[in-house]
This record gives C-alpha cells, structure tokens and sequence, in this order.
C-alpha cells in the first residue's frame, strides 16, 4: 500500500515519519522552509513514544510527480483545503482514497464536492504534536488515529487500511461513527485552542483556573446544541473527561497558540468560524463561542498590525 502525505507539518510529518521508518511507501508532499530541511537534513521525529529518529524521506513539492498512491492522508490546515483539493487529483487512480486527518468540521464536504465523496474518508487524531523547526516534529502526547466512512458504515477498505497503519506503527482505530467523531473533537477545539490564543496559557494552566474552566464549558456546551442540530448526540461526559486531561496534555500548547507566536495563519475559521455558519443555518445562538471568535479575529488583526 503506497501512502501520500499531503501535507508535512506536525500531523503529516509524524504519521508519515512513523509509517516510513517501519517499512511503509510513503511520498511526503511538502513546500518552502520545511521541503529544503526534509532534503538536507532527513525527517526527525522526537516521540515519547516511539523514541527519536531522523529519516531520508522521498519528499517533493509537485504532486503530480508524486506517481499514483492508495491512500492520501490529507493534513493540510482548513483553511487550505479548498486550494489543495484539486492537487490531489493526479494523485489518484481507481480505488484510491483520501483520508481527511484535519480540524473542523467543513472539509470532508469541501472534498467531496471536489473529488467525490465515494473517495473521501473522515479522520480525527487525538494526538499532541508540533514543530519544532522545519522537518523536525515533536510528539508529546497520544497518537490515536481514527478512520471512518462518511456514510457512517464499516466497510471493507476501512478496515483494509487500519490494519495496514497498525502494522506499520500507528495507532489506529475504525470509526463507528465518524461524523460524532468529528464533532467530538471539535468540543475540544472551540474551547481550548481559540482560548489559548487569549490566554497565551497551556491547557494545564488554563483548566487551573475555575473561571476558566466554566467558560471553556460554556464554549463546549455550545457546541453540544449545535451538534445536536445535525442529528449528532455528543454525550455531556466528554466535557468533564476534556476538562480533566491526562498528565501528558497538562504543559500541552495548542497549534493555534503555536500559530499565534509564530506569525502563522489561524485557523479559526475553519473550528470556531465553522460552528457558528453551522449555527446559523439552525438559527441557534452562541454567544459564548461568538464572543471568543470576535476577541480571536481581533488580536489576529493586531497581531498582523
């Protein structure tokens, strides 16, 4: 099974560093500071878990000279998703899939409108990682990837493909329903990741505080009615295991307070952003996560001056 990572950042370097050095085909599709790094210097993976390493990796910036794979992990930021949909193309033959391991809640839909939901499959990753500079990855907590089909079914190809990641080092799991998945994961974004950027705090520094907590509940709660809107029951449970993380999330920095230091682009729009359009269309109110977006884009704007 030959894998393309589209996409070389902290998600794609690390699934795609792990795969490579148990033996996978893999093509990493990267671009500008992070290619040359991957060029010159390898790979290098720093995992709690799978130790550290530094790979020669086959990495290129043109898709199209990528060859054919079965599997694209997609792991672009949302807000690329649009752009890089059709640069996929060429990288696809007859049975091929692509796996959205992303933030948000709008992606699948953009890929599916773009290369046919039959080849679009869902994806969340429950894992802690980020980089440290251009082609060296840092992982530091979890790692669980879970796949899923977006009619909801466990099929053949899914499972096919989970075996396969699991064999090759990845922890890995088929989705029983994908789409809560998605949506469960997004609780966890609304809140933690555009309040880092107010706060500048880890999650363990945030949940410290009790005022904090309750808003960051609040910002969940949101969302749960939103969810709730689209046919999706999330359990009031998974706030309280949220706001009670593992030892290995507490000094945790989320991407969007990494993004923030370094002078990158949000990606609000896609979680926060993408919960209020949803909102909207059902013609329910969330204050809470309005305000946070407001304050979020704000400080963005300073940011850029």
């Amino acid at each position: 099974m030959k894998i393309g990572i589209f996409g070389t950042g902290a998600i794609g370097g690390f699934y795609g560093g792990i795969l490579a050095k148990n033996g996978a085909d893999v093509v990493f599709i990267a671009r500008g500071r992070i290619l040359e790094a991957i060029k010159e210097r390898g790979l290098t993976i720093k995992s709690f878990r799978h130790g550290h390493f530094t790979l020669k990796v086959n990495a290129i910036e043109n898709p199209k000279e990528a060859g054919k794979v079965d599997v694209v992990l997609l792991c672009v930021k949302s807000y690329d998703t649009e752009g890089i949909a059709p640069l996929i193309l060429p990288m696809l033959k007859e049975g091929s899939v692509v796996i959205s391991v992303q933030n948000g809640i709008e992606n699948e839909e953009i890929l599916s409108r773009v290369l046919g939901r039959e080849r679009v499959l869902g994806a969340t990753a429950f894992i802690g990682v980020y980089v440290e500079s251009p082609g060296t990855v840092v992982h530091q907590a979890a790692g669980l990837l879970e796949i899923g089909e977006l009619s909801g079914k466990a099929t053949e190809r899914v499972k096919k493909i989970v075996d396969f990641l699991k064999s090759r080092g990845i922890e890995a799991r088929v989705s029983k329903d994908i789409n809560y998945a998605l949506w469960k994961k997004l609780l966890w974004n609304v809140s933690f990741n555009p309040y880092s950027v107010m706060t500048r705090a880890t999650v363990g520094q945030m949940i410290e505080v009790p005022e904090v907590k309750e808003v960051l509940k609040r910002l969940m709660e949101e969302a749960i009615l939103v969810a709730k809107a689209y046919n999706v029951n999330l359990e009031k449970g998974i706030i309280d295991d949220y706001l009670n993380p593992s030892e290995d999330l507490i000094n945790y920095k989320t991407s969007m307070l990494l993004d923030f230091e370094r002078g990158k682009t949000l990606e609000i729009e896609g979680i926060t952003g993408a919960l209020i359009r949803k909102a909207y269309m059902k013609g329910i109110d969330i204050p809470y996560n309005k305000c946070v977006y407001a304050t979020v884009k704000l400080l963005d704007k300073l940011r850029m001056g």
